[in-house]
């Protein structure tokens, strides 16, 4: 016979979209990621939209903005960083 505390179930974290293993017995109550320590009702159906898509599509933004300052470098020329050196 299988007891209630041994039955699990997995569940996207809210915050990092990695899979959570979660007991059965906790079904109702707030757990926490065990990746990012993100809090959440532990639930049997995932409610929570998915946040990972949003983190991809701001990483695709970054890249092709900085895709399109690199095209608009002057060729043969190096970026520099915003450092300020000081003479003495």
């Amino acid at each position: 016979m299988t007891s209630n505390s041994s039955l699990r179930f997995t569940h996207p974290c809210p915050r990092c979209g990695r899979r959570v293993e979660v007991r059965a017995s906790l079904l109702g109550c707030t757990v926490a990621c065990q990746h990012c320590h993100a809090e959440f009702v532990a639930s049997a159906r995932d409610e929570s939209p998915p946040q990972s898509f949003d983190r991809s599509l701001d990483l695709l933004q970054r890249v092709e903005s900085a895709l399109r300052r690199a095209e608009q470098q002057p060729s043969g020329s190096v970026p520099q960083p915003n450092t300020v050196s000081e003479t003495v």
